[in-house]
């Protein structure tokens, strides 16, 4: 069986648990670092019980192989869709990473996810360090961070935040 090690997983776009560390240790100073990783697209991130090391274990016994060439030929060139025991669904496609053969991200609208743009994703979580406990800013503190920390345009109003109240909540663990 495939160890961990070869699991190539963006953790701080698709795993609540290792963004919520990840906020716990940020600082104003490190966000710009952190919040570039995320990019500009869309993620689903995985919100339920497993841990990264639980993840992982669930997913290598789905595996069938136990190298490089045998997980490749068995994804025929194409993805595999794995159902966990939580009802999260899991893409397995061919990592680009030497060693990280198996590159892993959760389904679009799975069980037990959110789907969210990266923009929504970077406000949630600069808010959430700069405001530690506040689960909703108010409109000038959204728009400072959006603006003179995120280059991002401003809201007009707070309606307009809903999906970030949204996220911010399940980011709350």
């Amino acid at each position: 069986m495939p160890a961990s090690s070869n699991i190539l997983f963006n953790a701080l776009k698709h795993h609540r648990g290792f963004i919520h560390q990840q906020i716990k240790i940020a600082t104003p100073a490190t966000l710009p670092g952190l919040l570039k990783k995320l990019g500009n697209s869309q993620m689903d991130i995985y919100y339920g019980s497993l841990s990264l090391e639980g993840l992982f274990e669930a997913v290598l016994t789905h595996i069938p192989v136990a190298d490089e060439a045998g997980y490749l030929a068995w994804l025929k060139g194409e993805y595999k869709e794995i159902t966990l025991s939580d009802t999260s669904r899991w893409i397995l496609l061919a990592g680009n990473v030497p060693g990280q053969y198996i590159h892993l991200h959760p389904a679009r609208y799975s069980p037990e996810s959110m789907r969210v743009k990266a923009p929504i994703l970077k406000t949630a979580i600069a808010c959430m360090v700069c405001h530690p406990g506040l689960t909703h800013p108010d409109l000038k503190m959204v728009n400072h961070i959006r603006t003179g920390m995120l280059q991002l345009s401003p809201v007009k109003d707070l309606d307009q935040c809903q999906h970030l109240w949204q996220v911010m909540n399940m980011l709350l663990i």
